[in-house]
């Protein structure tokens, strides 16, 4: 499987060919014994479900309607009469798949009677089975030692009665029944790598010896173990005892890594309005730029896709910028010039890192020293010195977020909103010249979302109070409709 679609390639490595150019996504390609017809799993339809085609290409005939977000193919039966498929169709809980087996003649699906698995593999010639019950790709949950990590379950005579193969302390998947041993992936030693023990579950050995990357997605011919790890495929051969990666060349125009143009009003996060009214900033997929109301092109600002920017406002001087950026490595408040610059160098970045933990919302003052405001998921807000970098706590909630901020115009007072218990929360005034806090109001409502009149007279906000006429704008909480007040708090010039 690459770029979403079926490839089929020599066992040698080599030249691949494309075998789907579908709508949707294929995966989890399995041969028929015989090697003609591939049975995979496809959304061309909606849902994942399984289709067959044959080896040569051609149009894919859908096998089941199972309607199932968790469905794949495990292999096939031995004769090659019926696809052996792990869904969650049918079940009670998302995820916990079941095995199925899919005629490829149309007729109808049957569920295998051996209660929760994910995979397969058969007994060569003879009665027994193997499978696995939580098996998913380790890779996705590395060194999980839990109680859903995968186990191995045998029935060594064909009779319906299982056993554990083998106890590990790691996750193992993709059983795979190879002559007379049983071949498997498992990290029980820290990374995923092929072992295999006998049907007894003795002689527990180790063949592939990967450190870096997990591997991942085993399947076998019956003679080889074909898998993923990194970005390459590795052939593994149990006689020989040898693995070596394949060398595939991939002969695609790789669309996925052109250049693409986008509408920007889906992935727009937020925009402000320059101090003087006449350009924005706005954080467009992860990038800043600033762009004038009416002519003129917009400008990006820091480095392009390779960091990811957040929360992009303008400084009280309305020629710099504030951002939440992680080109550091860890996410820090980055300060940069507006203008643009020279666009074929690096603008001159002041980076100011702190304990600011997850920024959810920066608010500059509009006067007075540079500073902001930040709001995190730890309910803290923070005043953050632009000047000297130093970063003071000046508030914490017990209970929620900081549901909002806003200055005064002269960058003297912040109002703020934070939940005072389990349920009001309200307004609260900070000095920043004393550092006193006052809070607005009594304590029985939800009070959210101020936000000073220009002439820092009034403070509005909005109030959820209960008890008020309901008018025609509501809210659902929980499915109770509860009236959503627009509120307005005169204030002194010089004290709330």
């Amino acid at each position: 499987m690459a770029e979403d679609d079926l490839w089929a390639v020599g066992a040698g490595g080599g030249e691949a060919h494309r075998l789907t150019a579908n709508p949707g996504t294929e995966s989890h390609p399995r041969f028929t014994p015989d090697g003609r017809v591939i049975a995979f799993v496809g959304r061309d339809e909606g849902k994942l479900d399984v289709f067959v085609m044959p080896i040569e290409g051609g149009t894919a005939r859908r096998l089941t309607y199972f309607g199932s977000n968790t469905t794949q193919v495990v292999g096939w039966v031995p004769d090659g009469q019926a696809v052996v498929v792990a869904t969650d169709h049918g079940q009670p809980f998302e995820g916990w798949g079941h095995l199925w087996e899919v005629p490829v003649d149309g007729s109808a699906p049957r569920q295998l009677p051996w209660g929760p698995a994910r995979s397969i593999s058969f007994q060569p010639r003879g009665p027994g089975v193997v499978i696995g019950r939580n098996s998913f790709d380790p890779a996705r949950w590395k060194r999980y030692r839990g109680g859903r990590a995968g186990s191995l379950l045998i029935d060594r005579k064909g009779d319906g009665e299982f056993t554990v193969l083998v106890r590990l302390a790691g996750n193992m998947a993709d059983p795979m029944w190879i002559g007379r041993r049983i071949y498997f992936l498992s990290d029980h030693e820290g990374v995923g790598n092929i072992y295999s023990v006998t049907p007894g579950g003795t002689g527990l050995t180790r063949h592939t010896t990967h450190r870096d990357f997990y591997a991942r997605f085993a399947s076998t011919d019956g003679r080889r173990v074909i898998y993923h790890c990194g970005a390459d495929l590795w052939l593994f051969d149990p006689v020989a005892g040898t693995t070596k990666r394949l060398a595939v060349t991939l002969p695609s125009s790789r669309p996925q890594r052109q250049r693409r143009f986008h509408s920007p009003g889906r992935f727009l996060e937020t925009v402000e309005l320059h101090p003087s009214g006449h350009s924005l900033a706005l954080t467009v997929r992860g990038g800043a730029y600033t762009m004038a109301l009416w002519e003129g092109a917009p400008t990006r600002h820091g480095p392009v896709s390779s960091v990811r920017q957040r929360l992009t406002s303008w400084l009280a001087d309305g020629e710099r910028l504030v951002s939440v950026s992680d080109e550091d490595g860890e996410e820090a408040l980055t300060i940069r010039r507006a203008d643009g610059g020279n666009l074929l160098r690096r603008q001159a970045t002041k980076v100011i890192k702190g304990d600011f933990g997850r920024i959810r919302s920066v608010d500059p003052a509009p006067a007075g020293p540079p500073r902001v405001a930040v709001t995190n998921h730890r309910h803290e807000l923070i005043m953050v010195d632009l000047t000297t970098a130093k970063s003071d706590r000046v508030y914490r909630s017990a209970y929620s977020w900081i549901a909002g901020t806003s200055w005064s115009p002269d960058g003297r007072w912040l109002a703020f909103a934070a939940a005072t218990n389990r349920t009001t929360t309200n307004l609260f005034l900070l000095d920043t010249t004393s550092g006193a806090i006052d809070q607005i109001g009594r304590p029985d409502f939800e009070d959210f979302s101020p936000s000073f009149d220009v002439e820092g007279k009034y403070l509005a906000f909005l109030s959820v109070r209960s008890f008020d006429p309901v008018p025609d704008l509501h809210f659902h909480d929980y499915g109770f409709p509860r009236p959503v007040m627009a509120m307005l708090v005169p204030l002194r010039a010089d004290a709330p």
